[in-house]
């Protein structure tokens, strides 16, 4: 099975890396050389395999492949723009440990498994702020960040297990429905610190280094989002139930995350806070496509989150980089940054493209997509139009950048590589004298790159549109058992496998359906409240 060295190189190099974490050195080199062996590993998982142990089992996907290989990319350069400007040594390793969880979630058709292996990343993304110079603050922060996951964990565990259960004797079926529905929607805005759910999040830009901020508010909620979107259009949408009063309370969480996030970042000083904000406005969308509960927002939720967390990633090593190269992150201290560093000017246009984008752009077309289907009418055109306030805060951001400098306006470093000569007697020492002296370079160049993947993402590049449109994980592709076989059925024959154990999916479909073909309807909810199918994008 192609997932599981993935996720041996993850879990293992994660444990290693924050066991040996009082050297520093020794635990960054495992994490980084992690990172790269994740991205590897990634690229060689094959979609449309699954491991049976006993009733359940994972599966892979091209999505989840997709999603493993950006973020193992994203994560080793966001490490490396992190060693750079000095941030948070725990960072390399809780990616790794986000990433194996992710892996785990996606990968498992069961939702009330999938969710604990998701809730289990946010517990990763705590100790970004529970490094030993946090002091109690980083505690205080950090005791937050593990509250905030397991209220949601919780909440969405008992709505998957509640809804699993038998309810052919239950009479008020609906309100049950609806419950069930409402908190996995809440549990999701927990995880983005959504507003007014954000009291968690607010002061993690004040703990949590930019270059880490993403693995906490974005990575990790995404796969739990990524969950709830597979559970609610297999257990909750094909279902005529009238859910319009709790579709209305998550619409308003959504839509006051996306507008209310954005003022929050127009009125910002400090670059990190407008980083912050900018992603609870963007996770605002991700719940507008839970609160559309039709499962032709299956393909757009799932492209426009590829596009959010590689997006939102790039806007972070912008942030990094500009401070790194100015010593300040304060806007009143950044004016003409642009024009002192042009380098920097574009890497921020890439990254305005690459978040709000233009139409024609998957994830552009992607959002509209799901604001239609959310909400319907003039009050649809205008969340649409709350959608692009984003670009409020960045043309702030950038008029700061073509002003004139003032007297007192912070110095920056050149952006001109400095290799001195190369001395073969004491390599180490060269070495160590290069990355030195080239720290800014380092940053802004990492930022650049992953400017340019959140653009190809945006595009739709890497084959992101077809792999978001494809199904969730199930056990009816080409698998890998290790479960008993029937006695009747010799090996290795063509034999129909034994029915579906209780609290599997249902029927098995009559051809195995691939990853990039979509199913023509709505799967029904299976017994267990996992998803048994796909909707149709």
């Amino acid at each position: 099975m192609s997932l599981l060295p993935f996720e041996l190189v993850t879990t293992v190099g994660a444990v290693l890396a924050l066991l040996l974490r009082s050297n520093a050195r020794v635990a960054t080199a495992i994490a980084v050389g992690g990172l790269f062996a994740a991205a590897v590993t990634a690229l060689a998982i094959s979609p449309g395999q699954s491991v049976v142990i006993g009733g359940a089992g994972i599966a892979t996907t091209e999505y989840l492949r997709l999603f493993l290989v950006l973020g193992a990319t994203v994560g080793l350069l966001l490490a490396v723009v992190g060693q750079a400007v000095g941030s948070a040594r725990d960072a390399a390793a809780v990616t790794l440990g986000v990433l194996a969880t992710s892996a785990l979630a996606l990968s498992l058709p069961d939702a009330r498994i999938a969710v604990l292996a998701a809730t289990a990343g946010g517990g990763f993304g705590a100790l970004v702020t529970l490094a030993p110079t946090g002091g109690r603050v980083g505690a205080t922060v950090g005791t937050r960040v593990l509250r905030a996951t397991v209220v949601a964990g919780t909440m969405a565990v008992a709505a998957t297990a509640w809804i699993g259960r038998d309810l052919t004797d239950l009479a008020a079926q609906p309100v049950v429905f609806g419950l069930a529905y409402l908190a996995f929607a809440l549990a999701v805005a927990i995880r983005f610190g959504a507003i007014p759910l954000h009291t968690w999040a607010a002061p993690l830009t004040d703990n949590v280094p930019e270059t880490a901020l993403p693995l906490v508010t974005a990575w990790a909620p995404a796969a739990f989002a990524i969950v709830a979107l597979a559970w609610a259009d297999a257990s909750i949408a094909p279902l005529l139930v009238d859910l319009d009063a709790v579709r209305f309370v998550v619409l308003a969480i959504a839509i006051s995350s996306i507008v209310l996030a954005s003022v929050a970042a127009l009125i910002q000083d400090d670059i990190e806070h407008i980083v912050g904000y900018a992603i609870i406005g963007d996770a605002g969308v991700i719940l507008l496509a839970i609160a559309a509960l039709d499962p032709a927002a299956w393909a757009p939720a799932r492209t426009w989150i590829l596009a959010f967390v590689v997006a939102r990633s790039a806007f972070a090593a912008w942030a990094a980089a500009t401070r790194s190269v100015f010593f300040t992150g304060r806007l009143t201290d950044l004016r003409g940054w642009a024009i002192r560093s042009p380098a920097l000017g574009v890497i921020l246009g890439v990254v305005v493209v690459a978040s709000v984008g233009v139409p024609g752009l998957a994830a552009f077309d992607a959002r509209g997509t799901i604001v239609a289907l959310a909400i319907d009418g003039p009050l649809g055109a205008l969340v649409l139009l709350g959608a692009l306030s984003p670009l409020l805060y960045y043309g702030r951001v950038l008029l700061v950048g073509v002003g004139r400098p003032a007297g007192g306006a912070a110095s920056a470093r050149s952006l001109r590589p400095v290799v001195s000569p190369v001395d073969l007697t004491d390599l180490r020492s060269w070495l160590t004298r290069t990355w030195s002296d080239n720290l800014a370079v380092t940053a802004t160049g990492g930022a650049a790159l992953l400017a340019i993947l959140a653009l190809a993402v945006s595009f739709g590049a890497f084959g992101a549109s077809s792999a978001a449109a494809g199904l969730p994980p199930t056990l009816d592709v080409s698998r890998e058992s290790f479960a008993p076989e029937d006695p009747q059925a010799p090996v290795g024959s063509d034999a129909p496998s034994a029915p579906p154990a209780d609290g599997e999916a249902g029927e098995a479909p009559s051809a195995p359906p691939s990853d990039d073909e979509p199913s023509e309807a709505p799967p029904a909810p299976s017994p267990d409240g996992s998803p048994s199918g796909a909707p149709s994008p």
